[in-house]
């Protein structure tokens, strides 16, 4: 950990982060460091899992959530979102070729996913400031109008995370070990 963040547990959290990390713990059989320090501010991560509650309720499959949030955390370059999200695929049995490909930013070989990380990417890496002509070309690819949102909203759930872990510096769980990710040039 970096600039004086620390790791809280269910007895050292603050009073109010208490019942969420015991909630965490209980969803994940593990607290994760991203969420044991975030709970420093029991308001973050209270927000960083409630729009976390609401992202997976989207109008995208559950394997598109997947693509769409390794996509954004590849892109913000956020070492501990990649693998954590890495993990949470694999457990969601997402197929590990596209696990892999995501996070070397390689072609999917399915063309609707294949749409889907290309307009994430874009999103992402213009501050969501797409052509009318990418918009439209990611709508004929079979997406519609409210997933464009629903992938904002996930954006904004990984910015607290992405911006959380930047600052806090946040060291990866010996259970995200194995999905330990370096930005691929």
């Amino acid at each position: 950990m970096q600039n004086g963040y620390r790791i809280y547990d269910k007895q050292t959290a603050p009073e109010a982060a208490k019942p969420v990390l015991t909630e965490v713990q209980a969803h994940y059989g593990f607290i994760p460091n991203a969420l044991a320090a975030m709970a420093e501010s029991p308001e973050m991560v209270q927000a960083y899992l409630a729009l976390d509650g609401l992202v997976n309720q989207n109008a995208l499959s559950e394997v598109e959530r997947h693509v769409v949030f390794l996509t954004i955390t590849r892109e913000y370059n956020c070492g501990y979102c990649v693998a954590a999200h890495t993990a949470f695929a694999g457990m969601a049995k997402v197929n590990d070729e596209y696990i892999r490909q995501i996070r070397e930013n390689k072609p999917l070989g399915d063309t609707k996913l294949e749409a889907l990380q290309h307009f994430t990417t874009r999103l992402v890496q213009t501050g969501c400031n797409v052509s009318s002509h990418e918009l439209q070309k990611f709508l004929d690819s079979g997406f519609n109008r409210r997933q464009v949102l629903d992938i904002i909203t996930m954006m904004a759930n990984k910015l607290i995370a992405v911006f959380a872990n930047r600052i806090m510096g946040t060291d990866l769980d010996e259970a995200l070990q194995p999905a330990k990710w370096d930005k691929v040039a």
